[in-house]
C-alpha cells in the first residue's frame, strides 16, 4: 500500500529529513547537497549536511525545525553539519554549523536553550561558539570585510550570554558585548564597540552593486581590538537593528512566504495494485497542496517529496484527480472558524511512486483534511485526555468493495504528559470479512511552530474471503482546530498475507463531536 503523506517536516528515524525552510533568499543563493546544487527560493528545504552558499549583494533567512532563525548575508558559507530536532528536547536533538565565511545572525530556538554544546554549537575556522542566550552575531572575515581589518572572527551579543572556546580555553561574552578571534591559537579578545561591518539588518533588500563599506584602520582602531587598551570611559555601543524575520514579496507588496508554515493536517489512504497491504498516513501541508470544489471537498492533490506526519512513503511525492466521491461529509469545529472534511472516492487516477492506477470499488481512496493545532497548544498539554468518536467520518470499505455493516472503534487515550497515545480492542465487520485488533500504542509528535500528530499500531486477526490469519492495524492522527480538541484519525486494517484491508476516517474529539 502506498499511503497519501501530505506534509512538511522532520519524523524522528527519517534519513535525510528536512531541518528547516528558507524564509527568504535573495539573489544568489544555493543549497549543495552531495553532488547537487539546488537553487534556493522562499519554501526550499534544507536538510543536515547541506551547505548554503550566499553570492554577492545577496542575502537569506532559514527558519530551522526547532524555530530558531539564521540570517546569512551576502558572499556568506554556511554548512549544518548535524541536526536532529523531534519537536522536543529529549536528548536526542543536535544543531551543529559551521560558518566557513561570511557572516551570520541568529535567533536560537528550542535546541539552543539547552545550554549544552554538544547539542548546540557554531564552528568558524578560529572557534567554536556555544549558546548560553538567544541573540547573536559572528562574522569570519578574510580579506573580505574591508579594507585593513585584520582576519578572523568578529561577534556581539545581543542577548543572554555565548561561550567562544578555541586551543587557548573558552571566554564568556554577555548581551552588549564584543569580541574578536584572530585564529585558533589566539585567546578570544574584547571590543569595546562593534565593528561597523558587524549587523546587517538582512531584509531580503539587495544590495546596491558598487557600494564601498565605511570600514577603515583607523576607526577598527578605535573600536579597540585588545580589550587592555580601553579608555577609562567605554563609549556607548551601537545597539544592532532589530532582527526582522522577513517575508519576500512581489513587485505588488504581495507575500511571497506562504509555504513556510503548513495550514492544514490531512490523512489518506489507498491501495496499489495486486498488493492489497493498506497504511495509514498523513501529513502536515499548505492548502495549495489540494485542489477543492465549491463545497470544499477534495478534486486533485499534489504534494511535494519529502514531508512529516503519521506515516511513510514521503519520498513517492503522490498526486492524483479524484471524481465524484461516494461518501463525503464536514464539520466545524464549536467555538471557531475551523472546519473538517471528509470523503472515500471509487474513482479517479492516482500516481504514486511512479505508478499511476485508478480507483475503483475495491480500491478506494478515504481522505481528510482540517485547520492544524499550532504546536504549541499541544506541547503545552499535560495529563491524560480521552478522545471519542460518533458517526463523523467514512464508513469503512474493503478490498471487496464491501461497506462495513458494524464499526467498534475504542477510545482515544492521549497520554500529553509522556505523549502517548493508545487504544483498546477494535472491530470491523463487513459481509465478506471480520476483523478484531489487540490494545496498541504509538507516540505523540509536535513539530515546533507546525503542528502534531501520532501514529499507534496493534495485531489482529481477519476472517473470511481471503482474510484468514494475522493480520495489522495502524491508527494515524492529526490535532484540529485551535484548541487541540478535535483529531482526525485514519484506521487501517491489511491481513499479513497481502490479500485483503480495509480503510476509514474518522473524526474524534474530548466531547460532543
Amino acid at each position: 500500500m502506498r499511503a497519501l503523506l501530505l506534509a512538511a517536516i522532520l519524523v524522528p528515524g527519517l534519513a535525510m529529513a528536512q531541518a528547516g525552510r528558507f524564509l527568504l533568499a535573495v539573489g544568489d543563493v544555493v543549497v549543495v547537497r552531495g553532488a547537487t546544487e539546488i537553487r534556493a527560493q522562499t519554501g526550499t528545504e534544507v536538510q543536515s549536511g547541506d551547505t548554503i552558499r550566499v553570492g554577492a549583494t545577496s542575502n537569506a533567512q532559514v527558519r530551522m525545525t526547532d524555530e530558531s532563525i539564521v540570517g546569512l548575508r551576502s558572499g556568506s558559507e554556511f554548512r549544518i553539519d548535524e541536526y536532529q530536532f523531534a519537536g522536543k528536547t529529549d536528548g536526542t536533538e543536535r544543531s551543529i554549523f559551521s560558518l566557513i565565511k561570511g557572516g551570520m545572525r541568529t535567533i536560537t530556538g528550542l535546541i539552543g536553550r539547552t545550554h549544552d554544546r554538544a547539542r548546540y554549537a557554531v564552528r568558524t575556522p578560529t572557534s567554536t561558539i556555544g549558546i548560553r542566550g538567544t541573540h547573536y552575531t559572528i562574522v569570519q572575515c578574510s580579506n573580505d570585510c574591508a579594507p585593513g581589518v585584520q582576519n578572523g572572527t568578529y561577534g556581539g551579543v545581543t542577548d543572554g550570554r555565548i561561550g567562544v572556546e578555541n586551543q587557548t580555553g573558552e571566554r564568556q561574552f554577555g548581551a552588549n558585548e564584543f569580541f574578536h578571534v584572530a585564529d585558533a591559537n589566539t585567546v578570544p579578545q574584547s571590543l569595546i564597540a562593534p565593528p561597523p561591518f558587524l549587523f546587517d539588518r538582512l531584509e531580503g533588500q539587495q544590495r546596491s552593486s558598487g557600494q564601498k563599506g565605511n570600514e577603515t584602520s583607523a576607526n577598527m582602531a578605535q573600536s579597540g581590538l585588545n580589550a587592555e587598551s580601553r579608555p577609562s570611559e567605554v563609549p556607548a555601543a551601537p545597539a544592532p537593528q532589530a532582527f526582522v524575520v522577513t517575508e519576500q514579496k512581489t513587485t505588488t507588496g504581495t507575500p511571497t512566504v506562504v509555504a513556510t508554515v503548513p495550514t492544514i493536517g490531512a490523512l489518506g489512504s489507498w491501495a496499489t495494485p495486486g498488493n492489497n497491504t493498506q497504511e495509514g498516513g498523513g501529513a502536515l501541508v499548505l492548502l495549495s497542496a489540494l485542489t477543492l470544489d465549491a463545497e470544499g471537498f477534495p478534486t486533485a492533490f499534489k504534494i511535494p517529496e519529502g514531508c512529516t506526519g503519521p506515516g511513510q512513503n514521503c519520498t513517492g511525492a503522490p498526486s492524483g484527480t479524484l471524481g465524484t466521491p461516494s461518501q463525503k461529509g464536514s464539520v466545524t469545529i464549536p467555538d471557531s472558524t475551523d472546519k473538517i472534511f471528509w470523503g472515500a472516492w471509487a474513482s479517479g487516477t492516482i500516481t504514486d511512486g511512479g505508478t499511476t492506477f485508478n480507483l475503483s470499488d475495491s480500491n478506494q481512496a478515504h481522505l481528510m483534511y482540517g485547520d492544524l493545532t499550532p504546536s504549541d497548544v499541544i506541547a503545552s498539554k499535560t495529563g491524560t485526555v480521552v478522545y471519542t468518536s460518533n458517526s463523523l467520518g467514512t464508513t469503512p470499505t474493503n478490498n471487496l468493495g464491501e461497506l462495513a455493516l458494524s464499526t467498534s472503534v475504542p477510545p482515544l487515550k492521549m497520554d500529553f504528559t509522556n505523549r502517548i497515545v493508545s487504544t483498546d480492542r477494535a472491530a470491523v465487520s463487513f459481509a465478506s470479512q471480520s476483523w478484531t485488533f489487540s490494545p496498541g500504542s504509538g507516540p505523540i509528535t509536535v513539530v515546533a511552530g507546525q503542528g502534531a500528530f501520532f501514529r499507534g499500531t496493534a495485531t489482529g486477526t481477519c476472517s473470511g474471503s481471503g482474510c484468514s490469519g494475522a493480520a495489522t492495524g495502524t491508527a494515524a492522527g492529526i490535532f484540529f482546530g485551535p484548541r487541540g480538541d478535535h483529531a482526525g484519525v485514519e484506521f487501517t486494517g491489511s491481513a499479513n498475507n497481502a490479500t485483503a484491508s480495509f480503510s476509514t476516517v474518522r473524526v474524534y474529539c474530548t466531547s460532543g463531536c
